[in-house]
């Protein structure tokens, strides 16, 4: 469970989190008990939304194995979300993402009862969508309540519990490239924000071991970590403390997958592997020496990153893949990936950092032989 002071800080901006206790959820259905609640579920998460003992309960189905959140099923879901008082996701990324856009553009309310410890959305007020092929972060309104079952928690597939450890090893570099846009540009970080992530982070992977296991303690942890990082995005008012380099070249590669009409890999699963790629980067310019305005300060912060060869072997264990070409993407692709990741979002990171000093083609060959 989350401590009291995060706790403290979800109540404070009006979510409200709670664990399974007496067979269900008595606080969620005593304050909903009156209102129409719309479950938002597909083909894997189905089983749980009718066997949820919750009132007044109708079900939205998505026919599908894995929705992606583009026009036709956020619309799907806007529709369905009308005729309800309440839009109640229950799944994890896709599912959650698609109910607080459906809750937002119907002025509903929104919550999530959530099925596997696989990304850091659950308390965030950002919704990323398709749009024309296009990967988009909607600003939406954080979820009223999470609910949480740590039995089905710890029972998910194991490449979703890898994808959650891989979305919260980029916390790592993503924090990096916030100090980076810091020392080098001044932008402004939120504190407070940057330490909760930093606290959850670090008390997640000191749990690794137990997370590996399915223990119950570690995906305790992987989930606190994964609340924690969407408070900090609805502390600082966008997805900064949450999302860099690794999550560009992770939605870059998602457009890619959408628009070839295949299988997407696990948003986390592609994290982990950007990240590998960001941590590597920071790394290099500091052995090449490479000066730019707040290098020093930027290196210092880069030290946090665990070395490669840990994070490299975290995902092993977990089933992750280390390497681009365990996913079903050319060597062509992951050239173009590297050399255009950084136009995904107008945010600066280690990758605008390299394009802007033209260092990118540099670095290319390496990055391909290490992670290609």
């Amino acid at each position: 469970m989350v401590d009291k002071m995060i706790s403290d800080k979800l109540d404070k901006i009006g979510i409200r989190l709670e664990y399974k206790s007496g067979g269900g959820f008595p606080a969620f259905c005593a304050r909903r008990q009156k209102e129409k609640i719309l479950a938002v579920c597909d083909r894997n998460t189905r089983p749980f939304a009718e066997s949820a003992e919750i009132p007044n309960k109708k079900i939205c189905f998505i026919d599908e194995d894995e929705p992606v959140p583009d026009e036709k099923v956020c619309g799907y879901v806007t529709e369905c979300a009308k005729e309800a008082d309440y839009v109640l996701a229950v799944g994890s990324g896709t599912l959650n993402d698609t109910a607080k856009f459906a809750a937002y553009h119907t002025g509903k309310k929104s919550g999530v009862l959530a099925t596997a410890p696989s990304m850091d959305g659950y308390a965030s007020p950002v919704a990323p969508i398709m749009r024309a092929g296009f990967k988009v972060s909607e600003i939406v309104h954080a979820p009223s309540d999470i609910l949480i079952d740590t039995d089905i928690l710890s029972a998910a597939p194991s490449v979703m519990i890898a994808a959650g450890a891989g979305d919260i090893m980029g916390k790592y570099t993503c924090l990096t490239d916030w100090r980076l846009a810091q020392n080098h540009l001044g932008e402004e970080v939120n504190e407070e924000a940057f330490s909760d992530t930093v606290d959850a982070v670090d008390k997640c992977f000191g749990s690794i071991e137990d997370i590996y296991a399915r223990g119950a303690a570690g995906i305790g942890r992987l989930t606190d970590a994964l609340i924690v990082s969407g408070l900090a995005i609805a502390e600082t008012g966008n997805s900064r403390p949450a999302s860099g380099a690794e999550h560009h070249i992770s939605h870059y590669l998602e457009m890619w997958f959408v628009a070839q009409k295949m299988h997407v890999p696990l948003h986390g699963i592609k994290v982990g592997l950007g990240t590998l790629v960001t941590a590597y980067l920071y790394g290099a310019l500091e052995r090449d020496g490479v000066e730019f305005r707040g290098a020093e300060a930027t290196y210092r912060a880069a030290r946090y990153i665990p070395p490669l060869k840990t994070l490299e072997e975290m995902l092993c264990r977990l089933g992750a893949p280390t390497r681009f070409s365990e996913l079903p993407i050319s060597r062509e692709l992951f050239r173009e990936t590297m050399l255009k990741a950084y136009t995904v979002r107008p945010r600066y990171t280690v990758l605008t950092l390299l394009h802007e000093m033209g260092l990118m083609e540099r670095y290319l060959p390496q990055l391909e032989e290490k992670f290609y």
